[in-house]
């Protein structure tokens, strides 16, 4: 306990002293008594061209500069505005954009790129609820697809593209085919040159965008943060990557296709700068908490949220609270997320908690199953907290568990899984 307490200290004030060189703000940040170990402040950004580059896996540099872009009046939605812009292979991909009321070059507002799931495309909605919030946002479709004028988060309804465009989402069944015809590849391309449309807005603060994404637009999301290195932060609902290793079924795709273990790799976490929250609940269908695990472990800097009952779907993954909250403490200066700082270790973990916030509630959550997936069942146990650690008993026949805070505001941030 007392090693594990001294790196504990020791990642705080390493934190603490990087983002007080980069000059990381919020409430009360720099003054002498708040030692909350925000994350760095990025100041450098690949700008120019991919970032990520494994062997065989090469995008264009066009897509890093404003894509040529035509207007669609007829799907617009009051100040929602809806464009096809240019991505590769001469393909046009649907997007809508909007931007808070009072954004302009000389008052810009932060960014967010909106990455729908399978069965989806891109959705006013989720753009204007960004809006409100104070962003701009920019939700485009991955699939060759558009929506339909009644289209929502709540009413997926979606119709083929009328402009030439990429292939459809094949569940991994196309990953035997050349690289640049596969879906991941155009589904990066469209998600890269809409981010690139979207900072070309005068209203727009580039070095202030991130991106969230849905399911299937989770997994793309980690992805793009280390393909494209312009990203603040990024925040993944459900989908991740090393799913090939979990008992999810979106680990079966991965599985039983040739070749799709090239997009599961967490080689473009590793890569990526941007601090990553991982959101999902313990019981998700399609992706599961020791696949996240692996994620955070091999992210720079990787959080986690578990939402006890959270179902799956993109009205409930675009209106996570959590997400909002984490964008607007890197974006916006605003009160952080608890903080969980080490990974458990014989049931203890280090936590930071930022000023006029409490921890109201901390449990340990535990199953006495090998099996991780959707049909686990869980159990609960009273963790302790003490001097800024959260103890919990760690007896082998608790198979695999992580400790979930929920805080005074009513945001939960947890531990990974083990």
């Amino acid at each position: 306990m007392k090693r594990i307490k001294k790196w504990s200290a020791l990642a705080i004030g390493l934190l603490t002293a990087v983002c007080m060189m980069v000059g990381c703000t919020d409430k009360g940040a720099g003054t002498p008594e708040d030692t909350f170990p925000y994350y760095p402040q990025r100041t450098q950004m690949k700008e120019d061209g991919q970032y990520y580059a494994p062997e065989g896996v090469e995008f264009p540099a066009s897509l890093w500069q404003t894509p040529a872009s035509e207007r669609y009046e007829a799907l617009d939605r009051g100040e929602i505005k809806a464009y096809f812009i240019q991505s590769v292979d001469d393909t046009k991909v649907f997007c809508y954009v909007g931007l808070p009321e009072g954004a302009s070059a000389e008052d810009p507002v932060p960014a967010v790129v909106l990455v729908h799931g399978a069965l989806g495309t891109a959705f006013y909605d989720w753009v204007r609820a960004w809006n409100d919030r104070g962003y701009a946002a920019v939700a485009m479709d991955t699939e060759g697809r558009m929506p339909k004028t009644d289209t929502s988060t709540y009413n997926a309804v979606y119709e083929t593209s009328v402009m030439p465009h990429g292939p459809a989402n094949a569940s991994f069944t196309d990953c035997t085919k050349p690289i640049g015809e596969q879906w991941v590849y155009h589904a990066l391309a469209s998600v890269i040159a809409s981010a690139s449309f979207l900072k070309s807005f005068a209203g727009v603060d580039s070095s202030r965008m991130g991106i969230t994404g849905v399911s299937y637009g989770g997994f793309l999301t980690c992805l793009a943060v280390g393909y494209d290195d312009r990203y603040a932060f990024a925040a993944p609902v459900y989908g991740c990557l090393s799913n090939a290793e979990g008992a999810g079924e979106f680990g079966s795709y991965i599985r039983n296709n040739e070749g799709a273990d090239l997009w599961d790799d967490t080689g473009a976490l590793a890569a990526g700068n941007a601090p990553i929250l991982f959101v999902n609940s313990d019981t998700d269908t399609h992706f599961t908490l020791d696949s996240m695990a692996r994620c955070i472990r091999a992210a720079k800097y990787g959080a986690a949220t578990v939402i006890p009952g959270l179902t799956h779907g993109h009205a409930q993954g675009a209106e996570v609270r959590e997400v909002f909250a984490f964008a607007d403490e890197i974006c916006l200066k605003k009160t952080p997320l608890v903080r969980v700082l080490t990974f458990p270790e014989n049931g203890e973990i280090g936590i930071a908690v930022p000023e006029s916030v409490k921890v109201s509630e901390a449990v340990q959550r535990y199953t006495l199953s090998e099996t991780v997936d959707s049909s686990t069942e869980w159990a609960e146990e009273k963790a302790t907290l003490s001097g800024g650690y959260v103890f919990v008993s760690a007896e082998k026949y608790k198979r695999h568990y992580y400790i979930l805070l929920r805080d005074s505001r009513g945001l939960y941030a947890a531990s990974v899984l083990v």
